[in-house]
Protein backbone atom coordinates (compact mmCIF):
# COMPACT_ATOMS: atom_id res chain seq x y z
CA UNK A 1 0.00 0.00 0.00
CA UNK A 2 1.87 3.15 -1.50
CA UNK A 3 1.74 5.93 1.07
CA UNK A 4 -0.60 9.00 0.53
CA UNK A 5 -1.84 12.21 1.66
CA UNK A 6 -5.15 12.90 3.58
CA UNK A 7 -5.53 16.16 2.19
CA UNK A 8 -7.27 15.42 -0.87
CA UNK A 9 -4.59 14.36 -2.80
CA UNK A 10 -7.64 12.49 -5.19
CA UNK A 11 -10.31 15.11 -5.95
CA UNK A 12 -11.50 13.34 -8.77
CA UNK A 13 -13.68 11.01 -6.40
CA UNK A 14 -15.42 14.04 -5.52
CA UNK A 15 -15.77 14.85 -9.67
CA UNK A 16 -16.79 11.16 -10.16
CA UNK A 17 -20.26 9.93 -10.08
CA UNK A 18 -21.94 8.87 -6.84
CA UNK A 19 -23.51 5.90 -8.39
CA UNK A 20 -21.61 3.85 -10.55
CA UNK A 21 -21.42 0.16 -10.90
CA UNK A 22 -18.44 -1.25 -13.22
CA UNK A 23 -15.45 -4.09 -12.86
CA UNK A 24 -14.15 -2.50 -9.77
CA UNK A 25 -17.40 -2.85 -7.90
CA UNK A 26 -18.46 -5.94 -9.18
CA UNK A 27 -15.40 -7.55 -8.41
CA UNK A 28 -16.53 -6.11 -4.43
CA UNK A 29 -19.55 -7.62 -4.62
CA UNK A 30 -18.34 -11.01 -5.57
CA UNK A 31 -15.60 -11.24 -2.63
CA UNK A 32 -18.70 -9.88 -0.25
CA UNK A 33 -20.72 -12.64 -2.22
CA UNK A 34 -18.18 -15.24 -1.50
CA UNK A 35 -18.01 -14.06 2.41
CA UNK A 36 -21.35 -14.37 2.77
CA UNK A 37 -21.86 -17.62 1.34
CA UNK A 38 -18.71 -18.66 3.80
CA UNK A 39 -20.13 -17.19 6.95
CA UNK A 40 -23.96 -18.80 6.20
CA UNK A 41 -22.06 -22.16 5.49
CA UNK A 42 -20.10 -22.07 8.75
CA UNK A 43 -22.77 -20.68 10.93
CA UNK A 44 -24.42 -23.63 9.69
CA UNK A 45 -21.95 -26.39 10.26
CA UNK A 46 -21.20 -25.16 13.99
CA UNK A 47 -25.02 -24.53 14.63
CA UNK A 48 -25.04 -28.93 14.42
CA UNK A 49 -22.67 -29.23 17.22
CA UNK A 50 -25.10 -27.48 19.60
CA UNK A 51 -28.27 -27.24 18.26
CA UNK A 52 -30.36 -24.33 20.59
CA UNK A 53 -33.43 -23.38 19.07
CA UNK A 54 -36.02 -25.53 18.39
CA UNK A 55 -35.40 -25.53 14.42
CA UNK A 56 -32.31 -26.45 14.58
CA UNK A 57 -33.70 -29.51 17.43
CA UNK A 58 -36.48 -30.69 15.61
CA UNK A 59 -34.45 -30.70 12.04
CA UNK A 60 -31.37 -32.16 10.91
CA UNK A 61 -28.53 -30.14 8.83
CA UNK A 62 -28.17 -33.42 6.83
CA UNK A 63 -29.50 -34.96 4.49
CA UNK A 64 -31.78 -32.22 3.34
CA UNK A 65 -35.39 -33.22 4.17
CA UNK A 66 -38.86 -31.96 3.66
CA UNK A 67 -40.77 -29.23 3.82
CA UNK A 68 -37.64 -27.78 1.91
CA UNK A 69 -38.72 -24.73 3.26
CA UNK A 70 -38.35 -25.46 6.62
CA UNK A 71 -35.28 -27.36 6.16
CA UNK A 72 -33.82 -23.80 4.47
CA UNK A 73 -34.92 -21.63 7.51
CA UNK A 74 -32.80 -24.10 9.96
CA UNK A 75 -30.15 -23.85 7.52
CA UNK A 76 -29.70 -20.72 6.55
CA UNK A 77 -31.21 -18.90 9.12
CA UNK A 78 -31.82 -20.62 12.45
CA UNK A 79 -27.92 -20.79 13.52
CA UNK A 80 -28.11 -16.76 13.35
CA UNK A 81 -30.67 -16.67 15.64
CA UNK A 82 -28.57 -15.20 18.74
CA UNK A 83 -27.92 -13.22 21.65
CA UNK A 84 -29.45 -9.83 20.83
CA UNK A 85 -31.15 -11.21 17.70
CA UNK A 86 -33.76 -12.57 19.80
CA UNK A 87 -34.81 -9.34 21.26
CA UNK A 88 -34.88 -7.69 17.87
CA UNK A 89 -37.10 -10.63 16.75
CA UNK A 90 -39.54 -9.64 19.72
CA UNK A 91 -39.48 -5.73 18.71
CA UNK A 92 -40.76 -7.38 14.63
CA UNK A 93 -42.90 -9.79 16.34
CA UNK A 94 -44.65 -7.62 18.95
CA UNK A 95 -43.35 -4.13 18.93
CA UNK A 96 -40.91 -2.93 21.90
CA UNK A 97 -41.96 -3.21 25.60
CA UNK A 98 -40.12 -2.24 28.68
CA UNK A 99 -40.73 -5.29 30.54
CA UNK A 100 -38.37 -7.26 28.22
CA UNK A 101 -35.55 -4.69 27.29
CA UNK A 102 -36.70 -4.18 24.07
CA UNK A 103 -37.01 -0.19 24.86
CA UNK A 104 -33.27 -0.35 25.11
CA UNK A 105 -32.35 -1.09 21.21
CA UNK A 106 -33.03 1.79 18.83
CA UNK A 107 -35.50 1.23 15.86
CA UNK A 108 -34.64 1.60 12.45
CA UNK A 109 -33.09 -2.27 11.87
CA UNK A 110 -36.37 -4.21 13.11
CA UNK A 111 -38.54 -1.43 11.28
CA UNK A 112 -36.87 -2.27 7.91
CA UNK A 113 -37.33 -5.65 8.76
CA UNK A 114 -40.75 -5.37 9.49
CA UNK A 115 -42.14 -5.33 5.60
CA UNK A 116 -40.11 -8.84 5.01
CA UNK A 117 -41.37 -10.29 8.02
CA UNK A 118 -45.23 -9.31 7.16
CA UNK A 119 -44.52 -11.02 3.25
CA UNK A 120 -42.84 -13.86 4.56
CA UNK A 121 -44.22 -14.53 8.17
CA UNK A 122 -40.39 -14.72 8.85
CA UNK A 123 -39.21 -11.63 11.02
CA UNK A 124 -35.83 -13.35 10.99
CA UNK A 125 -35.42 -13.40 7.15
CA UNK A 126 -36.29 -9.67 7.30
CA UNK A 127 -33.44 -8.87 9.92
CA UNK A 128 -30.91 -11.08 7.75
CA UNK A 129 -31.97 -9.49 4.57
CA UNK A 130 -31.15 -5.92 5.73
CA UNK A 131 -27.91 -6.64 7.21
CA UNK A 132 -26.92 -8.67 4.38
CA UNK A 133 -28.08 -5.78 1.62
CA UNK A 134 -26.47 -3.01 4.11
CA UNK A 135 -23.50 -4.86 4.13
CA UNK A 136 -23.25 -4.99 0.78
CA UNK A 137 -24.01 -1.44 0.27
CA UNK A 138 -20.90 -0.42 2.93
CA UNK A 139 -18.28 -1.74 1.18
CA UNK A 140 -19.89 0.16 -2.04
CA UNK A 141 -19.97 3.07 0.08
CA UNK A 142 -16.72 2.65 2.22
CA UNK A 143 -14.44 2.35 -0.58
CA UNK A 144 -16.01 5.36 -2.89
CA UNK A 145 -15.13 7.38 0.48
CA UNK A 146 -11.52 6.11 0.84
CA UNK A 147 -11.02 7.28 -3.09
CA UNK A 148 -11.44 11.13 -1.53
CA UNK A 149 -7.70 10.15 0.49
CA UNK A 150 -6.56 7.70 -1.27
CA UNK A 151 -5.64 6.10 -5.00
CA UNK A 152 -7.58 3.13 -6.66
CA UNK A 153 -5.49 0.57 -5.22
CA UNK A 154 -4.75 1.87 -1.67
CA UNK A 155 -8.98 2.38 -1.72
CA UNK A 156 -9.40 -1.24 -2.19
CA UNK A 157 -6.85 -2.51 0.12
CA UNK A 158 -8.44 -0.18 3.13
CA UNK A 159 -11.95 -1.76 1.71
CA UNK A 160 -10.54 -5.50 2.73
CA UNK A 161 -8.75 -4.46 5.60
CA UNK A 162 -12.36 -3.24 6.92
CA UNK A 163 -14.30 -6.31 5.50
CA UNK A 164 -11.25 -9.26 6.93
CA UNK A 165 -11.04 -7.97 9.99
CA UNK A 166 -12.21 -10.38 12.64
CA UNK A 167 -15.13 -8.77 14.37
CA UNK A 168 -16.33 -7.65 10.86
CA UNK A 169 -18.15 -10.61 10.34
CA UNK A 170 -20.93 -8.94 12.92
CA UNK A 171 -22.01 -6.93 9.74
CA UNK A 172 -23.63 -10.86 8.10
CA UNK A 173 -25.49 -11.15 11.16
CA UNK A 174 -28.99 -9.84 11.73
CA UNK A 175 -27.40 -7.34 13.79
CA UNK A 176 -27.04 -2.99 13.68
CA UNK A 177 -23.62 -2.74 13.23
CA UNK A 178 -23.61 -3.26 9.39
CA UNK A 179 -26.91 -1.01 8.84
CA UNK A 180 -25.14 1.81 10.98
CA UNK A 181 -21.62 1.75 9.56
CA UNK A 182 -23.46 2.23 6.08
CA UNK A 183 -25.38 5.23 7.34
CA UNK A 184 -22.22 6.54 9.37
CA UNK A 185 -20.04 6.15 6.17
CA UNK A 186 -22.83 8.12 3.53
CA UNK A 187 -23.03 10.48 6.26
CA UNK A 188 -19.07 11.23 5.97
CA UNK A 189 -19.70 10.53 2.29
CA UNK A 190 -22.20 13.47 1.90
CA UNK A 191 -20.15 15.71 4.51
CA UNK A 192 -17.03 15.40 1.50
CA UNK A 193 -19.25 16.15 -1.17
CA UNK A 194 -20.56 19.25 0.37
CA UNK A 195 -24.20 18.19 0.24
CA UNK A 196 -24.58 18.67 4.10
CA UNK A 197 -28.44 17.99 4.46
CA UNK A 198 -28.12 14.36 3.05
CA UNK A 199 -25.32 13.95 5.48
CA UNK A 200 -27.73 15.33 8.13
CA UNK A 201 -30.08 12.85 6.71
CA UNK A 202 -27.64 9.64 6.93
CA UNK A 203 -26.80 10.72 10.36
CA UNK A 204 -30.23 11.03 12.02
CA UNK A 205 -30.45 7.39 9.98
CA UNK A 206 -27.61 6.11 11.87
CA UNK A 207 -28.75 7.69 14.94
CA UNK A 208 -32.30 5.43 15.01
CA UNK A 209 -30.48 2.84 14.56
CA UNK A 210 -28.02 3.01 17.18
CA UNK A 211 -26.70 5.64 19.87
CA UNK A 212 -23.52 6.15 18.59
CA UNK A 213 -25.04 7.77 15.49
CA UNK A 214 -25.37 10.90 17.92
CA UNK A 215 -21.29 11.50 18.11
CA UNK A 216 -21.06 11.58 14.11
CA UNK A 217 -22.55 15.64 14.33
CA UNK A 218 -18.70 16.33 16.22
CA UNK A 219 -16.48 15.22 13.05
CA UNK A 220 -19.20 16.82 10.74
CA UNK A 221 -19.01 20.42 12.56
CA UNK A 222 -15.34 19.93 12.21
CA UNK A 223 -15.26 19.14 8.25
CA UNK A 224 -18.20 21.83 7.18
CA UNK A 225 -15.60 24.32 9.42
CA UNK A 226 -13.06 23.33 6.93
CA UNK A 227 -15.19 24.17 3.81
CA UNK A 228 -15.68 27.53 5.15
CA UNK A 229 -11.56 27.79 5.11
CA UNK A 230 -11.55 28.19 8.98
CA UNK A 231 -13.29 31.74 8.43
CA UNK A 232 -16.45 32.49 10.78
CA UNK A 233 -17.71 35.07 8.65
CA UNK A 234 -17.98 32.22 5.93
CA UNK A 235 -19.31 29.80 7.94
CA UNK A 236 -21.51 32.25 9.71
CA UNK A 237 -22.81 33.01 6.24
CA UNK A 238 -23.25 29.10 5.25
CA UNK A 239 -26.11 28.78 8.56
CA UNK A 240 -27.96 26.34 6.71
CA UNK A 241 -25.39 24.06 6.30
CA UNK A 242 -25.21 24.24 9.98
CA UNK A 243 -28.76 23.44 10.08
CA UNK A 244 -28.78 20.51 8.49
CA UNK A 245 -25.94 18.69 11.00
CA UNK A 246 -28.83 19.42 13.91
CA UNK A 247 -30.98 16.69 12.05
CA UNK A 248 -28.71 14.09 13.71
CA UNK A 249 -29.66 14.57 17.07
CA UNK A 250 -33.25 15.28 16.15
CA UNK A 251 -33.56 11.65 14.58
CA UNK A 252 -32.40 10.70 18.38
CA UNK A 253 -35.26 13.42 19.52
CA UNK A 254 -37.33 11.18 17.48
CA UNK A 255 -36.21 8.27 19.70
CA UNK A 256 -36.67 9.59 22.81
CA UNK A 257 -40.10 11.07 21.93
CA UNK A 258 -41.90 7.52 20.70
CA UNK A 259 -40.24 6.13 24.18
CA UNK A 260 -41.59 8.83 26.30
CA UNK A 261 -45.49 8.53 24.52
CA UNK A 262 -45.79 4.48 23.22
CA UNK A 263 -43.48 3.01 25.87
CA UNK A 264 -44.03 5.63 28.92
CA UNK A 265 -40.27 4.91 28.91
CA UNK A 266 -38.83 8.16 29.90
CA UNK A 267 -37.84 9.85 33.40
CA UNK A 268 -35.46 12.03 33.06
CA UNK A 269 -33.21 11.46 36.35
CA UNK A 270 -30.72 14.41 37.41
CA UNK A 271 -29.60 12.56 40.56
CA UNK A 272 -26.37 11.63 38.73
CA UNK A 273 -24.14 10.81 35.98
CA UNK A 274 -25.26 7.12 35.14
CA UNK A 275 -29.08 8.28 35.99
CA UNK A 276 -29.36 10.60 33.58
CA UNK A 277 -27.75 8.35 30.91
CA UNK A 278 -29.82 5.43 31.50
CA UNK A 279 -33.06 7.46 32.03
CA UNK A 280 -32.72 9.57 28.53
CA UNK A 281 -30.15 8.29 26.55
CA UNK A 282 -30.41 4.86 26.61
CA UNK A 283 -33.31 3.48 28.80
CA UNK A 284 -33.79 2.24 31.91
CA UNK A 285 -35.00 -0.93 31.03
CA UNK A 286 -31.15 -1.71 29.51
CA UNK A 287 -30.51 -3.42 32.75
CA UNK A 288 -33.18 -6.63 32.04
CA UNK A 289 -30.55 -7.40 28.86
CA UNK A 290 -27.32 -6.52 30.55
CA UNK A 291 -27.65 -6.66 34.66
CA UNK A 292 -24.82 -4.14 35.50
CA UNK A 293 -23.33 -2.01 33.68
CA UNK A 294 -22.09 1.63 33.63
CA UNK A 295 -20.23 4.07 32.27
CA UNK A 296 -17.07 4.62 33.81
CA UNK A 297 -13.48 6.53 33.54
CA UNK A 298 -11.83 4.10 30.54
CA UNK A 299 -8.87 3.29 32.75
CA UNK A 300 -11.07 2.84 35.59
CA UNK A 301 -12.72 -0.26 33.01
CA UNK A 302 -9.79 -1.13 31.98
CA UNK A 303 -8.84 -2.21 35.44
CA UNK A 304 -11.79 -3.71 36.16
CA UNK A 305 -11.53 -6.12 33.36
CA UNK A 306 -7.64 -6.79 33.71
CA UNK A 307 -8.31 -7.85 37.41
CA UNK A 308 -11.03 -10.14 36.25
CA UNK A 309 -8.63 -11.53 33.42
CA UNK A 310 -6.50 -12.45 35.81
CA UNK A 311 -8.26 -13.48 38.99
CA UNK A 312 -11.27 -15.38 37.19
CA UNK A 313 -10.28 -15.94 33.12
CA UNK A 314 -13.14 -16.66 31.20
CA UNK A 315 -13.10 -16.80 27.21
CA UNK A 316 -15.30 -13.85 26.89
CA UNK A 317 -12.91 -11.37 28.78
CA UNK A 318 -9.95 -12.78 27.20
CA UNK A 319 -11.47 -12.82 23.46
CA UNK A 320 -12.67 -9.00 24.39
CA UNK A 321 -9.34 -7.53 25.75
CA UNK A 322 -7.32 -9.31 22.93
CA UNK A 323 -9.19 -8.03 20.28
CA UNK A 324 -9.51 -4.40 22.56
CA UNK A 325 -4.99 -4.59 22.35
CA UNK A 326 -5.66 -5.10 18.75
CA UNK A 327 -7.71 -2.38 17.66
CA UNK A 328 -5.94 0.38 19.69
CA UNK A 329 -2.67 -0.52 18.09
CA UNK A 330 -4.69 -0.46 14.36
CA UNK A 331 -5.44 3.13 15.93
CA UNK A 332 -1.99 3.99 16.68
CA UNK A 333 -0.95 2.74 13.54
CA UNK A 334 -3.59 4.63 11.19
CA UNK A 335 -3.84 8.01 13.08
CA UNK A 336 -1.07 10.01 11.00
CA UNK A 337 -2.93 8.69 7.91
CA UNK A 338 -6.14 9.75 8.71
CA UNK A 339 -7.67 13.18 8.29
CA UNK A 340 -8.43 15.63 11.52
CA UNK A 341 -12.39 14.67 11.50
CA UNK A 342 -11.62 11.31 11.55
CA UNK A 343 -9.16 11.15 14.36
CA UNK A 344 -12.15 12.85 16.36
CA UNK A 345 -14.48 11.11 15.62
CA UNK A 346 -12.37 7.49 16.08
CA UNK A 347 -10.95 8.92 19.53
CA UNK A 348 -14.67 9.61 21.03
CA UNK A 349 -15.94 6.00 19.60
CA UNK A 350 -13.11 4.41 20.97
CA UNK A 351 -13.60 5.92 24.68
CA UNK A 352 -16.62 5.28 24.87
CA UNK A 353 -16.17 2.00 23.98
CA UNK A 354 -13.62 1.51 26.52
CA UNK A 355 -15.75 3.32 28.96
CA UNK A 356 -18.64 0.62 29.25
CA UNK A 357 -18.32 -1.60 32.18
CA UNK A 358 -20.13 -4.19 31.85
CA UNK A 359 -20.46 -6.41 35.38
CA UNK A 360 -18.25 -8.74 37.23
CA UNK A 361 -18.47 -11.63 34.91
CA UNK A 362 -18.44 -10.16 31.48
CA UNK A 363 -16.43 -6.56 31.54
CA UNK A 364 -16.00 -5.95 28.11
CA UNK A 365 -19.03 -6.82 26.50
CA UNK A 366 -19.46 -5.60 22.91
CA UNK A 367 -16.00 -4.45 22.91
CA UNK A 368 -14.78 -5.56 19.49
CA UNK A 369 -17.77 -4.53 17.77
CA UNK A 370 -18.40 -1.09 19.30
CA UNK A 371 -14.85 -0.03 18.52
CA UNK A 372 -15.90 -1.73 15.02
CA UNK A 373 -17.68 1.68 14.86
CA UNK A 374 -14.24 3.40 14.44
CA UNK A 375 -14.30 2.66 10.67
CA UNK A 376 -12.20 5.57 9.37
CA UNK A 377 -8.90 3.88 10.79
CA UNK A 378 -8.97 1.43 7.49
CA UNK A 379 -8.56 4.54 5.84
CA UNK A 380 -5.56 5.84 7.86
CA UNK A 381 -4.34 2.04 7.56
CA UNK A 382 -4.47 2.01 4.17
CA UNK A 383 -1.31 4.29 3.92
CA UNK A 384 1.12 2.13 5.61
CA UNK A 385 2.98 -0.13 3.79
CA UNK A 386 2.25 -3.64 4.03
CA UNK A 387 3.71 -5.02 0.67
CA UNK A 388 3.45 -8.51 0.46
CA UNK A 389 2.15 -8.89 3.96
CA UNK A 390 -1.23 -8.21 3.08
CA UNK A 391 -2.46 -11.53 2.24
CA UNK A 392 -1.37 -12.89 5.19
CA UNK A 393 -3.09 -10.03 6.79
CA UNK A 394 -6.20 -10.49 4.96
CA UNK A 395 -5.83 -14.68 5.69
CA UNK A 396 -5.50 -13.83 9.43
CA UNK A 397 -8.82 -11.82 8.97
CA UNK A 398 -10.68 -15.00 7.73
CA UNK A 399 -9.19 -17.18 10.25
CA UNK A 400 -10.05 -14.62 13.14
CA UNK A 401 -13.86 -14.20 11.47
CA UNK A 402 -14.25 -18.29 11.47
CA UNK A 403 -12.82 -18.09 15.10
CA UNK A 404 -15.41 -15.10 16.29
CA UNK A 405 -18.11 -17.06 14.58
CA UNK A 406 -17.65 -20.19 15.55
CA UNK A 407 -18.10 -19.10 19.39
CA UNK A 408 -20.70 -17.05 18.42
CA UNK A 409 -22.64 -19.77 16.97
CA UNK A 410 -22.32 -22.48 19.78
CA UNK A 411 -23.38 -19.66 22.17
CA UNK A 412 -19.68 -19.76 24.12
CA UNK A 413 -18.92 -15.80 23.51
CA UNK A 414 -21.00 -12.70 23.37
CA UNK A 415 -20.20 -10.69 20.50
Amino acid sequence: MNKQSTKGAFPDAAASPWLSFGRPERTLLGIWLALRALTLFWAAMTSSLRPRTEREQAIALWPPSTPIGSWLERVLLAPWERWDVEYFLRIVQHGYSTSDGTAQFHPLLPWLAMPTAWLSGQPLLGLMLVSSLASALLLLAFERLARFDLNAEAARASTLLLLFFPSTYVIFAPYTEGLWLLCAVLCFLCARHGKWWLAGVAGAFATLTRQQGLFLALPLAWELWEASGRDWKKAIAGWQNWLALALIPFGFLVWIVYRALALSDLNVSFNNFQGLIYSLLISPSATKVVPVQAFIWPWEALWRALTILRDKPTLDTFIDLSLGAVFVIVIALAWRGMRISYRIFVAVIALLSFSLYTGPFYPYMGLPRHLLLCFPVFIGLANINVGRYRSLLLAAGILGSMFLLYFHTLHMWIP
